[in-house]
């Protein structure tokens, strides 16, 4: 039986208790318990030792996506941008995180159509559409789409650049692969690539 709607509403705070929201949540958060244990498959292809977890990724990757979108609130929907940065790789904690040369070449429309449908299956009772996100994300179609897979790009050369100054593992190929620059042809993070690049002494490769 589903637990009920708590009809009575708290007085301190005006608000109903849903009692199948927080089940909802209790299944969503068990669910993606193991991204933090769940490394980026890219790095350990690599030999980095200890690499970033896919949880970090999310985090970095939103707190980045924060710092853009307070930079630039004209340009981008604020609450889409963070909400997108969020959900984008929740369904990792069931595929894992396959590298992309192999999804590129071998997976593409599966591995698309496979985290799509694990990330409505994940989310399905929760408020806000937030599959819808993951759809959006994968489009690269609006702005705030275009914003994100970029910085999903630019994140990740930002820890390879960290991870070269500890010398750890084998990451001369990230710097040479223009794909890994792509900034969908938003101007900030074009930006950003060029500053990752000087830092690192990088030339950045052009398609």
């Amino acid at each position: 039986m589903e637990p009920p709607l708590i009809s009575p509403i708290d007085e301190s705070t005006g608000v109903g208790v849903d009692e199948r929201f927080t089940e909802e949540i209790l299944t969503l958060f068990r669910t993606i318990h193991p991204l933090d244990r769940i490394p980026r498959a890219g790095y350990v292809m690599r030999g980095v030792t200890e690499p970033e977890s896919v949880s970090a990724h999310s985090h970095f990757m939103a707190l980045l996506a924060l710092l853009f979108v307070e930079r630039y609130p004209e340009t981008f929907n604020r609450d889409r941008v963070l909400a997108m940065a969020l959900v984008h790789d929740l369904a990792e904690a069931r595929l894992m995180d396959i590298p992309m040369p192999v999804a590129d070449a071998h997976l593409k429309s599966a591995k698309q159509a496979a985290e799509q449908a694990i990330t409505e299956e994940m989310l399905d009772g929760l408020p806000g559409n937030l599959s819808a996100l993951h759809v959006e994300f994968d489009a690269a179609e609006t702005p705030e789409a275009r914003l994100l897979r970029g910085l999903d790009k630019a994140q990740m050369m930002i820890k390879v650049w960290c991870y070269d100054l500890e010398r750890r593992g084998c990451l001369d190929e990230f710097w040479s692969n223009p794909k890994n620059f792509a900034d969908y042809g938003i101007a900030p993070v074009s930006a950003l690539f060029d500053a990752i690049c000087r830092r690192a002494g990088k030339v950045r490769p052009v398609a």
